[in-house]
Protein backbone atom coordinates (compact mmCIF):
# COMPACT_ATOMS: atom_id res chain seq x y z
CA UNK A 1 0.00 0.00 0.00
CA UNK A 2 1.27 3.69 -0.82
CA UNK A 3 -0.52 6.23 1.44
CA UNK A 4 0.01 9.58 0.03
CA UNK A 5 -0.54 12.47 2.80
CA UNK A 6 -1.62 16.36 1.84
CA UNK A 7 -0.90 19.24 4.26
CA UNK A 8 -3.55 21.87 3.96
CA UNK A 9 -4.77 25.14 4.80
CA UNK A 10 -6.78 27.35 3.10
CA UNK A 11 -6.51 26.13 -0.65
CA UNK A 12 -9.72 25.57 -1.68
CA UNK A 13 -8.46 26.76 -5.76
CA UNK A 14 -5.92 24.04 -5.59
CA UNK A 15 -6.94 21.31 -4.05
CA UNK A 16 -9.62 19.55 -5.83
CA UNK A 17 -6.74 19.08 -8.97
CA UNK A 18 -4.48 17.56 -5.95
CA UNK A 19 -7.27 15.48 -5.04
CA UNK A 20 -7.81 14.19 -8.71
CA UNK A 21 -4.34 13.69 -9.35
CA UNK A 22 -3.86 11.07 -6.63
CA UNK A 23 -7.25 9.24 -7.19
CA UNK A 24 -6.53 8.59 -10.87
CA UNK A 25 -3.40 6.99 -10.27
CA UNK A 26 -3.11 3.79 -12.15
CA UNK A 27 -1.67 1.99 -9.14
CA UNK A 28 -4.57 0.19 -7.05
CA UNK A 29 -3.53 0.18 -3.83
CA UNK A 30 -3.78 4.03 -2.33
CA UNK A 31 -4.61 5.55 0.57
CA UNK A 32 -5.41 9.30 0.69
CA UNK A 33 -4.96 10.85 3.95
CA UNK A 34 -5.41 14.72 3.90
CA UNK A 35 -4.43 17.04 7.30
CA UNK A 36 -6.33 20.10 7.36
CA UNK A 37 -4.78 22.71 10.01
CA UNK A 38 -9.09 23.98 10.40
CA UNK A 39 -9.65 25.99 6.63
CA UNK A 40 -12.43 28.20 6.43
CA UNK A 41 -12.70 28.45 2.44
CA UNK A 42 -14.38 25.84 0.57
CA UNK A 43 -11.76 22.94 1.28
CA UNK A 44 -13.62 21.28 3.89
CA UNK A 45 -16.78 20.96 1.64
CA UNK A 46 -14.75 19.44 -1.40
CA UNK A 47 -12.47 17.41 1.01
CA UNK A 48 -16.10 15.90 2.35
CA UNK A 49 -17.64 15.46 -1.09
CA UNK A 50 -14.67 13.10 -2.51
CA UNK A 51 -14.68 11.02 0.86
CA UNK A 52 -18.02 10.36 0.62
CA UNK A 53 -17.72 8.89 -3.02
CA UNK A 54 -14.41 7.44 -2.66
CA UNK A 55 -12.86 5.37 0.48
CA UNK A 56 -9.31 6.03 -0.15
CA UNK A 57 -9.76 9.49 1.00
CA UNK A 58 -9.92 10.58 5.06
CA UNK A 59 -9.15 13.57 6.17
CA UNK A 60 -9.33 15.44 9.73
CA UNK A 61 -9.39 19.11 10.23
CA UNK A 62 -8.28 20.80 13.40
CA UNK A 63 -5.87 23.05 14.23
CA UNK A 64 -2.28 22.26 14.07
CA UNK A 65 1.57 23.68 14.88
CA UNK A 66 1.69 24.20 10.92
CA UNK A 67 2.85 22.02 7.50
CA UNK A 68 5.19 19.93 9.72
CA UNK A 69 3.41 18.97 12.10
CA UNK A 70 0.60 18.22 9.80
CA UNK A 71 2.52 15.62 7.76
CA UNK A 72 3.71 13.82 10.95
CA UNK A 73 0.39 13.16 11.99
CA UNK A 74 -0.49 12.07 8.62
CA UNK A 75 2.61 9.89 8.57
CA UNK A 76 1.33 8.42 12.29
CA UNK A 77 -2.09 8.30 10.53
CA UNK A 78 -0.45 5.85 7.36
CA UNK A 79 -1.11 2.35 6.72
CA UNK A 80 1.04 2.27 3.99
CA UNK A 81 4.75 0.51 3.38
CA UNK A 82 5.37 3.56 1.20
CA UNK A 83 4.53 7.44 2.14
CA UNK A 84 4.03 10.03 -1.08
CA UNK A 85 4.19 13.96 0.25
CA UNK A 86 1.72 15.73 -1.58
CA UNK A 87 0.66 19.55 -1.29
CA UNK A 88 -2.56 21.06 -1.40
CA UNK A 89 -1.24 22.73 -4.21
CA UNK A 90 0.90 20.46 -6.32
CA UNK A 91 0.05 17.55 -8.45
CA UNK A 92 1.20 14.20 -9.34
CA UNK A 93 1.57 13.11 -13.32
CA UNK A 94 -0.13 10.07 -14.03
CA UNK A 95 1.49 6.67 -13.33
CA UNK A 96 3.58 8.22 -10.85
CA UNK A 97 2.77 5.89 -7.89
CA UNK A 98 3.48 2.70 -10.35
CA UNK A 99 6.96 4.14 -11.15
CA UNK A 100 8.06 4.57 -8.02
CA UNK A 101 6.86 1.56 -6.78
CA UNK A 102 8.28 -0.43 -8.80
CA UNK A 103 11.72 1.01 -8.39
CA UNK A 104 11.29 1.02 -4.84
CA UNK A 105 10.41 -3.33 -5.04
CA UNK A 106 13.45 -3.56 -7.45
CA UNK A 107 15.81 -1.89 -5.47
CA UNK A 108 14.78 -2.83 -1.99
CA UNK A 109 17.86 -1.20 -0.60
CA UNK A 110 17.04 2.51 -1.39
CA UNK A 111 15.28 4.32 1.46
CA UNK A 112 13.25 6.60 -0.88
CA UNK A 113 13.10 7.45 -4.75
CA UNK A 114 12.10 10.39 -6.47
CA UNK A 115 12.19 11.49 -10.02
CA UNK A 116 11.73 14.40 -12.19
CA UNK A 117 9.27 17.35 -12.03
CA UNK A 118 7.72 20.57 -13.30
CA UNK A 119 6.98 23.54 -12.23
CA UNK A 120 3.82 24.97 -13.33
CA UNK A 121 1.70 28.14 -12.42
CA UNK A 122 -1.36 29.46 -10.45
CA UNK A 123 -3.24 28.07 -13.86
CA UNK A 124 -1.32 24.71 -14.41
CA UNK A 125 0.46 26.17 -16.83
CA UNK A 126 4.06 24.65 -17.24
CA UNK A 127 6.56 27.19 -16.14
CA UNK A 128 10.06 25.12 -16.71
CA UNK A 129 11.52 21.77 -15.59
CA UNK A 130 12.13 21.96 -12.23
CA UNK A 131 16.14 21.36 -11.50
CA UNK A 132 16.84 17.60 -10.28
CA UNK A 133 19.36 15.47 -9.84
CA UNK A 134 20.96 12.25 -8.30
CA UNK A 135 21.80 12.91 -4.63
CA UNK A 136 23.26 11.75 -1.73
CA UNK A 137 24.60 12.95 1.65
CA UNK A 138 27.95 15.16 0.51
CA UNK A 139 25.86 16.05 -2.92
CA UNK A 140 22.82 17.92 -0.70
CA UNK A 141 25.16 20.06 1.03
CA UNK A 142 25.83 22.14 -2.17
CA UNK A 143 22.12 22.68 -2.95
CA UNK A 144 18.80 20.98 -2.77
CA UNK A 145 18.19 18.39 -6.01
CA UNK A 146 15.54 16.92 -4.90
CA UNK A 147 11.59 17.98 -5.47
CA UNK A 148 9.62 16.96 -2.46
CA UNK A 149 6.26 16.27 -4.31
CA UNK A 150 8.15 13.78 -7.03
CA UNK A 151 9.45 11.78 -3.55
CA UNK A 152 8.15 8.67 -2.48
CA UNK A 153 9.42 7.27 1.03
CA UNK A 154 9.66 4.00 2.87
CA UNK A 155 7.78 4.96 6.14
CA UNK A 156 10.37 2.67 8.23
CA UNK A 157 12.51 5.12 7.44
CA UNK A 158 10.57 8.12 8.35
CA UNK A 159 10.24 6.27 11.66
CA UNK A 160 13.74 5.62 11.90
CA UNK A 161 14.65 9.20 11.44
CA UNK A 162 11.81 10.26 13.58
CA UNK A 163 10.03 11.99 10.67
CA UNK A 164 10.03 15.71 9.76
CA UNK A 165 11.20 18.34 11.99
CA UNK A 166 8.54 20.96 13.57
CA UNK A 167 11.19 23.08 14.18
CA UNK A 168 11.23 24.08 10.30
CA UNK A 169 8.41 25.63 8.77
CA UNK A 170 10.25 25.90 5.40
CA UNK A 171 12.97 23.76 4.25
CA UNK A 172 11.50 20.83 6.34
CA UNK A 173 12.40 18.71 3.14
CA UNK A 174 15.72 19.22 2.49
CA UNK A 175 16.57 18.93 6.46
CA UNK A 176 15.02 15.32 6.13
CA UNK A 177 16.51 14.57 2.67
CA UNK A 178 20.14 15.33 4.33
CA UNK A 179 18.95 13.00 7.89
CA UNK A 180 18.27 10.36 5.86
CA UNK A 181 20.69 10.04 3.11
CA UNK A 182 23.01 10.11 6.78
CA UNK A 183 21.84 6.46 7.45
CA UNK A 184 20.37 5.35 3.65
CA UNK A 185 21.29 5.35 -0.07
CA UNK A 186 18.07 6.68 -2.21
CA UNK A 187 17.61 6.33 -5.66
CA UNK A 188 16.57 8.48 -8.30
CA UNK A 189 14.15 7.68 -11.40
CA UNK A 190 14.77 10.16 -14.92
CA UNK A 191 10.79 10.36 -15.53
CA UNK A 192 9.01 13.13 -14.53
CA UNK A 193 6.42 11.66 -11.43
CA UNK A 194 4.91 15.66 -10.16
CA UNK A 195 4.15 19.36 -10.90
CA UNK A 196 5.48 21.71 -8.09
CA UNK A 197 3.20 25.15 -7.99
CA UNK A 198 4.54 28.20 -8.04
CA UNK A 199 1.99 31.37 -7.47
CA UNK A 200 1.79 34.67 -5.58
CA UNK A 201 0.83 33.05 -2.13
CA UNK A 202 3.02 29.62 -1.98
CA UNK A 203 6.05 29.97 0.39
CA UNK A 204 8.61 29.81 -1.65
CA UNK A 205 7.65 33.33 -3.33
CA UNK A 206 6.85 35.30 0.41
CA UNK A 207 8.96 33.85 2.76
CA UNK A 208 11.98 32.71 0.39
CA UNK A 209 14.26 35.55 1.84
CA UNK A 210 12.83 36.15 5.50
CA UNK A 211 12.51 32.79 6.30
CA UNK A 212 13.52 30.33 3.80
CA UNK A 213 17.32 31.49 3.27
CA UNK A 214 17.98 31.74 6.98
CA UNK A 215 16.49 28.29 7.23
CA UNK A 216 18.64 26.61 4.72
CA UNK A 217 21.67 28.34 6.03
CA UNK A 218 20.60 27.01 10.09
CA UNK A 219 20.01 23.35 8.53
CA UNK A 220 23.42 23.62 7.11
CA UNK A 221 25.39 24.65 9.52
CA UNK A 222 23.46 21.90 11.68
CA UNK A 223 23.94 18.74 9.90
CA UNK A 224 27.92 19.96 7.94
CA UNK A 225 29.03 22.67 9.90
CA UNK A 226 29.44 24.70 7.24
CA UNK A 227 27.82 26.50 4.22
CA UNK A 228 28.44 25.91 0.61
CA UNK A 229 29.23 28.60 -2.02
CA UNK A 230 25.96 28.01 -3.25
CA UNK A 231 23.75 28.82 -0.46
CA UNK A 232 26.13 31.54 0.92
CA UNK A 233 25.76 33.11 -2.88
CA UNK A 234 22.10 32.49 -2.66
CA UNK A 235 22.06 34.10 0.56
CA UNK A 236 24.10 37.51 -0.36
CA UNK A 237 22.06 38.01 -3.84
CA UNK A 238 18.84 38.14 -1.15
CA UNK A 239 19.84 39.74 1.26
CA UNK A 240 22.48 41.86 0.39
CA UNK A 241 24.68 41.48 3.49
CA UNK A 242 28.22 40.42 3.75
CA UNK A 243 30.00 37.78 6.66
CA UNK A 244 29.07 39.91 9.48
CA UNK A 245 25.21 39.60 8.75
CA UNK A 246 25.08 36.28 7.96
CA UNK A 247 26.76 35.57 11.40
CA UNK A 248 24.30 37.97 12.87
CA UNK A 249 21.39 36.10 11.18
CA UNK A 250 22.53 32.65 12.19
CA UNK A 251 23.08 33.83 15.75
CA UNK A 252 19.20 35.66 15.63
CA UNK A 253 18.25 31.82 15.03
CA UNK A 254 20.41 30.73 17.78
CA UNK A 255 22.45 28.25 14.98
CA UNK A 256 25.02 28.19 17.40
CA UNK A 257 25.78 26.70 21.23
CA UNK A 258 26.70 29.26 24.08
CA UNK A 259 28.01 32.46 21.93
CA UNK A 260 31.13 34.94 23.38
CA UNK A 261 30.67 37.97 23.75
CA UNK A 262 32.98 41.38 24.02
CA UNK A 263 32.54 43.94 27.31
CA UNK A 264 34.85 46.51 28.33
CA UNK A 265 35.37 47.51 24.86
CA UNK A 266 37.41 51.48 25.01
CA UNK A 267 35.52 52.14 20.97
CA UNK A 268 34.39 55.17 20.92
CA UNK A 269 30.45 56.16 20.41
CA UNK A 270 31.46 56.68 16.82
CA UNK A 271 33.09 53.44 16.23
CA UNK A 272 36.74 54.84 15.32
CA UNK A 273 39.15 53.18 18.13
CA UNK A 274 42.26 54.56 19.33
CA UNK A 275 45.73 52.81 18.21
CA UNK A 276 45.68 50.85 21.32
CA UNK A 277 42.67 49.12 21.50
CA UNK A 278 41.28 46.97 23.97
CA UNK A 279 38.20 44.87 24.89
CA UNK A 280 37.32 41.89 26.96
CA UNK A 281 36.00 38.57 25.81
CA UNK A 282 33.65 36.42 28.06
CA UNK A 283 32.57 32.69 26.62
CA UNK A 284 30.86 29.99 28.64
CA UNK A 285 32.31 26.93 30.26
CA UNK A 286 32.98 24.48 27.89
CA UNK A 287 32.95 26.35 24.79
CA UNK A 288 36.15 28.22 24.20
CA UNK A 289 36.76 31.05 21.61
CA UNK A 290 38.67 30.27 18.39
CA UNK A 291 38.91 33.57 16.81
CA UNK A 292 38.20 37.25 16.82
CA UNK A 293 36.71 38.73 13.64
CA UNK A 294 36.76 42.51 12.97
CA UNK A 295 35.64 44.47 10.32
CA UNK A 296 37.29 47.81 9.92
CA UNK A 297 38.15 50.54 7.48
CA UNK A 298 39.64 54.40 7.27
CA UNK A 299 36.96 56.32 5.64
CA UNK A 300 38.40 57.80 2.81
CA UNK A 301 36.87 61.41 4.04
CA UNK A 302 38.79 61.26 7.05
CA UNK A 303 42.55 60.80 5.59
CA UNK A 304 41.58 62.53 1.52
CA UNK A 305 45.29 62.22 1.25
CA UNK A 306 45.50 58.52 1.92
CA UNK A 307 46.20 55.67 -1.14
CA UNK A 308 43.46 53.77 -1.90
CA UNK A 309 44.95 50.43 -1.36
CA UNK A 310 47.32 51.81 1.73
CA UNK A 311 48.48 48.75 4.06
CA UNK A 312 49.53 49.01 7.80
CA UNK A 313 50.19 47.12 10.37
CA UNK A 314 48.37 45.63 13.69
CA UNK A 315 49.86 43.03 16.47
CA UNK A 316 47.42 40.95 18.60
CA UNK A 317 48.17 40.01 22.26
CA UNK A 318 46.08 38.27 24.08
CA UNK A 319 46.16 38.48 28.00
CA UNK A 320 49.28 40.29 27.31
CA UNK A 321 51.15 37.23 25.07
CA UNK A 322 51.52 37.75 21.46
CA UNK A 323 49.16 36.13 18.91
CA UNK A 324 50.06 37.40 15.60
CA UNK A 325 50.94 40.59 13.38
CA UNK A 326 48.47 41.23 10.71
CA UNK A 327 48.78 43.51 7.24
CA UNK A 328 45.47 44.96 6.70
CA UNK A 329 44.53 47.17 4.32
CA UNK A 330 42.58 50.91 4.59
CA UNK A 331 38.98 48.40 4.46
CA UNK A 332 39.64 45.05 5.77
CA UNK A 333 38.00 42.14 7.48
CA UNK A 334 40.74 40.19 10.34
CA UNK A 335 39.88 36.87 11.57
CA UNK A 336 42.40 36.36 14.29
CA UNK A 337 43.04 32.72 15.89
CA UNK A 338 43.44 33.16 19.21
CA UNK A 339 44.46 30.21 21.68
CA UNK A 340 43.26 30.83 24.80
CA UNK A 341 40.85 28.25 26.94
CA UNK A 342 40.28 31.02 29.39
CA UNK A 343 36.46 32.03 29.89
CA UNK A 344 37.25 35.57 29.88
CA UNK A 345 40.67 37.35 28.79
CA UNK A 346 41.81 40.71 27.69
CA UNK A 347 42.67 41.23 24.19
CA UNK A 348 44.55 44.39 22.67
CA UNK A 349 45.33 45.42 19.17
CA UNK A 350 48.61 48.00 18.40
CA UNK A 351 48.07 49.33 15.12
CA UNK A 352 51.05 50.73 13.33
CA UNK A 353 48.54 53.93 11.84
CA UNK A 354 46.96 56.87 14.11
CA UNK A 355 46.06 59.96 12.86
CA UNK A 356 44.30 63.22 15.68
CA UNK A 357 40.43 63.70 14.92
CA UNK A 358 38.82 67.04 14.85
CA UNK A 359 38.20 66.94 18.30
CA UNK A 360 42.03 66.28 19.42
CA UNK A 361 41.39 62.22 19.89
CA UNK A 362 44.12 60.13 18.75
CA UNK A 363 42.36 57.53 16.49
CA UNK A 364 43.28 54.18 14.12
CA UNK A 365 40.40 52.71 12.38
CA UNK A 366 36.60 52.30 12.48
CA UNK A 367 36.06 49.01 14.23
CA UNK A 368 32.71 48.37 12.41
CA UNK A 369 32.04 45.04 13.89
CA UNK A 370 34.32 42.80 16.89
CA UNK A 371 33.36 39.35 16.99
CA UNK A 372 34.27 36.31 18.72
CA UNK A 373 33.21 33.23 17.19
CA UNK A 374 32.78 29.94 18.81
CA UNK A 375 34.57 27.30 17.06
CA UNK A 376 30.98 26.33 15.29
CA UNK A 377 31.40 30.08 13.70
CA UNK A 378 35.02 29.98 13.22
CA UNK A 379 34.64 26.81 10.82
CA UNK A 380 31.47 28.72 9.00
CA UNK A 381 33.79 31.52 8.40
CA UNK A 382 36.97 30.09 7.14
CA UNK A 383 34.77 27.89 4.84
CA UNK A 384 33.79 31.64 2.88
CA UNK A 385 36.90 32.96 3.32
CA UNK A 386 38.89 30.75 1.42
CA UNK A 387 36.60 30.94 -1.24
CA UNK A 388 37.59 33.02 -3.74
CA UNK A 389 34.02 33.26 -5.35
CA UNK A 390 32.98 35.37 -2.38
CA UNK A 391 35.36 38.27 -2.39
CA UNK A 392 32.21 40.48 -3.01
CA UNK A 393 30.57 38.75 0.33
CA UNK A 394 32.87 40.16 2.48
Amino acid sequence: MVSVITPSYNQGIYIQETIESVLSQDYPNIEYIVVDGGSTDDTLSILEKYSRTDERIRFISEKDRGQSHAINKGIAMAKGEIIGWLNSDDTYLPGAIRVAVEALEQQPDWAMVYGKAYKIDGNSKKLSDYYVAPANFKQLFDGCMICQPATFIRKNVLLDVEGVDETLHFCMDYDLWIRITQKHPIGFVPYPLANARTHDSCKTTTLWGTVGIPEILRTCVKHYGAISKTWLLTYQSHRGKGITGLLHSLRSQSTFDCLPTVTNMNRYDDFWVPPRFTFTVVSGPGFPVNSLLIKGRIPPESVPHLPLHYKFRCAVQVDGQPAGSHIIGSSFLLNIPVQSMSERFEVEILSSFFLTSSDKRMISFVADEVIPLSVEESNVIKTIMGSSVLLKFV
